[in-house]
């Protein structure tokens, strides 16, 4: 049921011999390096911002996506004249297989972990890559190792892996949604944010196009500078996924809640459509599969109950769409004790008002607390912190019965934290902990 894609890397051909420059050296810039490697490519990384290197020697620059196009790096090397792409493009090239993407402010993990779940429930060998899984590069260095028949891969991507794309060609690719996050990046400009995200459908036939529900009545051609072609069948109409008005299934099937994940699951079943036809939508094997699905840790996930409190992990709402998302899908009547801070990335957090009357008291910690004190503290119960610890334990010490403490933090960690991951894991650990000492 694939699509027939365009054939962009014959534009590649040159990449018979090569000789490749890597900017950065984290977990893309390795991946980059492991396929080139593999394909026998002469590589050399460049790390230094401050030192403009001499890019003449080289065929190819593939850009890991943490340098920004201010970086003096990356613009030496857009300079140079000599082709350069991502990280993500590179994988994609070499690919000898079919690939999926799916990009958007929020929900990519959660949809890229259960499409690849449902795909492999209906016996189509798939994998997840890119942001989660393997990079690309190396799930195609493997595969290219190997010898053998390449699986299905479902990649997530970030805006940041877009914007050097040219060649980058899934047979059907999804946008989940569009809020304010990363403007810092793109001149506090949505519109540009978007137009990267676009970029996704830019080899994609309109026939593979998935939008999530959210940008259907938004003004999608002028957000994503993409036409209006899109391949939604399936609708949403209250809790349940139909397709001319049949039911395909509800979210009260799945171990997923709130109104965003119902946009998700629609979003993960057309894909699986895309891939294995609308017949595949009601089959025995999916519907077993939804109820089996259970979303990663970090994403609501109900660290503990007791005293009739419930404490809720959340660490990967790292913008202020996810989090009031999350507030509609947990809480009631003014009953939530909110966590939020961290590193800024030019986002509004004046929106978080909307959800003022779920909220109880919002505790304000890590780099950017007096902006988000001041974009609340007129509607909202405020209170800053100097520490991550300290937010906790006076979350924990206020919270009553009936009432809910949640670390939601509309930002991202890297002013405390390596990651999402270790900053849910300390939240984790302290709820663990304050708990346990109260009942001794």
């Amino acid at each position: 049921m694939f699509y027939k894609k365009n054939d962009s890397k014959k534009i590649w051909e040159l990449f018979d011999k090569m000789k490749i420059v890597i900017l950065g050296r984290g977990i893309s810039g390795t991946a980059a390096a492991h396929l080139a490697e593999v394909c026998g490519y002469a590589h050399q990384y460049f790390c230094d911002d401050d030192d403009h290197k001499n890019f003449a020697d080289f065929d190819l620059i593939v850009v890991s996506p943490g340098i920004a196009h201010w970086n003096p790096l990356r613009r030496a090397a857009k300079d140079s004249g000599i082709p350069v792409i991502s990280e993500l493009e590179f994988g994609a090239i070499k690919f000898p297989g079919r690939y999926l993407a799916i990009t958007g402010t929020n929900g990519k993990t959660t949809t890229t972990e259960l499409t690849v779940h449902l795909l492999n429930s209906l016996g189509i060998e798939t994998v997840a890559a890119g942001n989660i899984g393997a990079a690309f590069s190396d799930l195609s260095a493997e595969v290219l190792k190997s010898g053998k028949n390449p699986p299905l891969a479902v990649v997530e991507v970030s805006s940041f892996q877009l914007e050097l794309t040219s060649a980058f060609a899934p047979d059907a690719a999804a946008i989940l949604n569009l809020a304010s996050d990363h403007l810092d990046r793109y001149h506090d400009s949505l519109t540009e944010y978007g137009a990267v995200k676009g970029r996704v459908f830019a080899n994609t036939l309109s026939t593979g196009r998935i939008i999530g529900h959210s940008l259907l009545n938004c003004d999608t051609e002028r957000l994503l500078n993409v036409k209006n072609q899109f391949t939604n069948r399936l609708t949403i109409d209250q809790n349940s996924i139909k397709f001319e008005g049949r039911i395909v299934c509800s979210l009260a099937q799945t171990n997923l809640r709130g109104n965003h994940n119902l946009e998700n699951l629609a979003v993960a079943l057309e894909l699986v459509r895309c891939v294995c036809g609308l017949d595949a939508l009601f089959s025995r094997e999916l519907i077993a599969a939804l109820k089996d699905f259970k979303p990663g840790q970090h994403r609501l996930e109900i660290v503990l109950e007791q005293n009739g409190i419930t404490f809720i992990n959340d660490s990967k709402a790292t913008n202020p769409h996810a989090v009031n998302a999350a507030l509609k899908a947990v809480g009631g009547n003014k009953n939530v004790h909110l966590i939020l801070g961290g590193l800024d990335k030019g986002m509004d957090f004046e929106t978080l008002n909307d959800s003022s009357e779920r909220i109880k008291t919002v505790y304000i910690m890590g780099e950017c607390r007096d902006k988000i004190h001041h974009a609340l503290q007129h509607h909202l119960h405020c209170i800053r912190y100097a520490t991550f610890d300290e937010a906790i334990l006076a979350a924990t010490t206020a919270a009553k019965t009936g009432e809910i403490v949640m670390l939601s933090p509309a930002c991202a960690s890297m002013d405390m934290f390596k990651n999402y991951r270790e900053r849910g894991e300390r939240f984790r650990s302290l709820i663990l902990d304050i708990i346990s000492r109260k009942t001794l």
